[in-house]
């Protein structure tokens, strides 16, 4: 069955200050490999970057986002480990949550002004995103 953004063309790019996704209150899921290539950008351990950075869920590292503590990433210039981040944040904004549906999307673009910019965006590279994500 195909979906709905299969069907039309999605654009996107993101805007250099925009920080709106890092900003937004959620949680940043981090599996082992995204862990060692933020620790090896940092040029920290492991240990130290999971200690200083991310509370333990399962087997996960997770950074909590809430309204008054933003991503510990993020400063003014925008992600300090940008080469480095994590697979959830490569992926935005092309999550399933909001691919579910037009209104979802359009709901995503209130707050992500690069949703309609840019290139168009393959259905087969949201298809990527959605399994690396």
């Amino acid at each position: 069955m195909t979906t709905w953004w299969e069907e039309t063309s999605l654009r996107f790019k993101c805007k250099s200050d925009c920080f709106n996704c890092c900003e937004k209150p959620g949680y940043v899921f981090m599996d082992s490999e995204d862990v060692d290539r933020a620790s090896g950008f940092l040029k920290i351990t492991r240990e130290t970057f999971q200690t200083s950075y991310l509370t333990p869920v399962n087997d996960i590292g997770v950074i909590e986002v809430t309204s008054s503590r933003p991503c510990p990433f993020l400063d003014s210039r925008g992600c300090r480990i940008h080469s480095a981040k994590p697979k959830q944040c490569q992926t935005y904004p092309f999550w399933p949550e909001n691919l579910q549906s037009v209104s979802l999307w359009e709901k995503t673009a209130e707050d992500c002004p690069g949703i309609g910019s840019g290139p168009q965006i393959s259905s087969s590279q949201i298809k990527t995103f959605l399994t690396d994500g």
